[in-house]
């Protein structure tokens, strides 16, 4: 993550990074995705991702986490995972504003990571953002909920790329009204003291055993099984800026 990019996240809270994956990953995890969602029955959350090697290297894929560590430093954790599907015509609304973790401040203690696995023109209902939302706490208006806001900007992005949110900014998903499927991976990072998905979702997100076979350290840091620093309230920002 250059110095630009990081410049702009905190001030905008939100960066779309062109071309995170290359074309043979992104082939493999689009044919994995269709055959999760086809024999694993959706809602696909932790748990029956990270029994699948290809998604479990999603995790820790060198593009998606070090813009993580960024932030977080060593006391990066994963807090959730999920893949969304939304095929074509669908009735999803075409806007519902929110905030997923109402913190304020330039500086994220939680992002919310999407890749792509379809391109995202406006039929297939991109996600929007009003950027510098993340400051402040105050929420989307709820008689605007479903309507444009003044300042939101589309991330038309293309299969394999990555649009990364302070998870404070108002944002939402579209409507896909295209003829084709919009299909995207949802990993929730943060620093690794706050709660996971796993302890209060564990049907949905607890850590299968597949997961834990020749784990490394970094990895049982990443799913919270793994305390990565002395104290559990430590706070070390020259790390965190490095």
């Amino acid at each position: 993550m250059s110095p630009q990019q990081q410049a702009q996240f905190l001030d905008q809270g939100w960066l779309h990074v062109p071309s995170v994956l290359n074309a043979e990953n992104l082939a493999e995890l689009q044919a994995e995705f269709d055959r999760i969602w086809e024999t694993e029955k959706p809602p696909v959350g932790s748990r029956k991702l990270l029994k699948n090697p290809a998604f479990r290297a999603l995790v820790e894929h060198p593009a998606v986490l070090d813009v993580h560590r960024t932030f977080f430093g060593q006391a990066t954790q994963l807090l959730q995972y999920d893949l969304l599907r939304q095929g074509p015509r669908s009735s999803f609304p075409v806007r519902a504003w929110h905030r997923d973790f109402t913190h304020p401040g330039d500086h994220p203690l939680s992002i919310n990571t999407i890749v792509y696995f379809d391109d995202t023109p406006e039929e297939v209902g991109p996600t929007r953002v009003v950027p510098g939302s993340h400051r402040g706490d105050a929420v989307p208006p709820p008689d605007m909920r479903h309507e444009p806001l003044p300042g939101e900007v589309a991330a038309y992005a293309k299969a394999g790329d990555a649009v990364f949110i302070n998870s404070a900014i108002w944002h939402t998903g579209g409507r896909n009204t295209g003829d084709g499927v919009r299909r995207g991976a949802y990993l929730y990072y943060g620093y690794w003291w706050l709660r996971p998905f796993s302890d209060t979702e564990p049907e949905k997100y607890g850590i299968p055993w597949e997961a834990l076979e020749g784990a490394s350290t970094s990895r049982l840091e990443l799913l919270g099984l793994k305390q990565p620093l002395s104290d559990i309230h430590m706070y070390e920002p020259q790390e965190v800026r490095t």
